[in-house]
């Protein structure tokens, strides 16, 4: 079941362990034949509620690396990923969840693989930091039955059959806001492009699918390419210095956590505002439904950050070998326009404005596609 939300950003710590310890009581001494039936009836109901807990694959231990958590996005798919192991652990299907990050660092983030692999874990859940620096470590873990699951920033190069990975559609979402952007400028202007992380595979393909759109509008021009890091502060930074170059901007294509400080760039600047397009994030979304110029208008599109929760699903079912999962799945984007405006007019700053689903959904919509 799909239903939009504004999604509260939580603080997830830097590492965190939620185990659940189960506790057996014994007694001696003679029994009456009406406690020993009664001590036999409750054997049998333990031994039942056992075995369906088992059946559901009872004391999961999953782990879960980060490759960055120093933005509102991630910060909000690890939230959503503790929530759904919250649900789990009181349920009894996972005994133990982990959350660390690696801080665009690849060896660490290998060493968090391999750590995760010496300390028995069952399942690891990677937001990877490379297409291609992970992939011994991915062969590793599967190589010792423990599978991978891919979410957010892959795909990965990985042959291992223990990989499963769960994508956006980045060009073609990328490609959404661009083609946005493009037609509401007329088709002929000058842009500006926000990316990402360099060197981070989320950010080349995202930068692929404005490209390929671009191909369709020759006379638009990008006269700055700017790395922000998915943040505000260094959009902002960057872009202050930028913008007393450029004597005319039309639009700003940007892939998340950027949008409203591309905004106050502007405006600090004293510019004209050009189409921006939107990221989903409490601080724009509220910008554009109360503060921005009459009639502005945009498309607002992101990555959804409950894929977080999707990946612990995913690896709980592969763990329960119950179901036929694809090694290859495609988690939906989200997009918000001008006539959803005022579901988001009181959101938080830091909150995003995105689809959730529910366990069912998953099952149903990722393992089919």
């Amino acid at each position: 079941m799909k239903k939009l939300t504004k999604a509260v950003s939580l603080v997830v710590g830097a590492s965190m362990v939620f185990s659940l310890a189960g506790c057996t009581s014994s007694g001696s001494g003679s029994a009456s034949a009406t406690d020993s039936a009664a001590a036999s009836t409750e054997s049998t109901a333990s031994a039942e509620s056992a075995a369906q807990t088992e059946g559901t694959g009872a004391g999961y231990k999953i782990g879960l690396t980060n490759s960055f958590n120093g933005n509102t996005y991630r910060q909000q798919m690890e939230a959503y990923a503790q929530q759904a192991a919250d649900e789990l652990i009181a349920t009894g299907e996972i005994s133990e969840f982990v959350i660390v990050e690696a801080n665009n660092d690849a060896s660490k983030q290998i060493q968090q693989i391999e750590n995760f692999i010496l300390e028995g874990m069952d399942a690891i859940i990677i937001d990877p930091i490379s297409a291609t620096a992970l992939t011994g470590a991915i062969q590793e873990a599967s190589d010792a039955g423990i599978p991978c699951i891919i979410i957010n920033d892959g795909p990965v190069e990985s042959d291992a059959e223990l990989c499963y990975q769960l994508n956006f559609d980045t060009i073609d979402q990328m490609g959404t806001l661009t083609k946005y952007v493009c037609d509401a400028i007329g088709g002929e202007g000058k842009i500006i492009e926000l990316r990402g992380t360099a060197g981070s595979e989320f950010d080349n393909i995202a930068h692929e699918g404005v490209m390929q759109t671009l191909e369709d509008y020759p006379n638009i021009e990008v006269v700055a390419e700017v790395y922000t890091d998915w943040t505000g502060s260094k959009a902002q930074s960057e872009l202050a210095s930028i913008l007393p170059t450029l004597d005319e901007v039309d639009g700003v294509i940007t892939q998340g956590g950027d949008s409203y400080a591309a905004v106050q760039a502007f405006e600090a600047a004293g510019m004209d505002l050009p189409v921006i397009g939107g990221d989903n994030r409490g601080y724009f979304l509220k910008w554009w439904a109360n503060e921005a110029p009459e009639g502005y208008d945009t498309l607002s599109v992101s990555s959804n950050p409950w894929d977080g929760a999707t990946g612990v699903y995913v690896a709980c079912d592969v763990l329960s070998g119950q179901y036929d999962i694809p090694n290859e799945m495609t988690h939906p984007f989200a997009v918000v326009t001008k006539d959803q405006l005022d579901q988001f007019k009181d959101m938080g700053d830091e909150e995003i404005g995105t689809p959730t689903y529910d366990r069912e959904w998953v099952r149903e919509t990722l393992y089919n596609n």
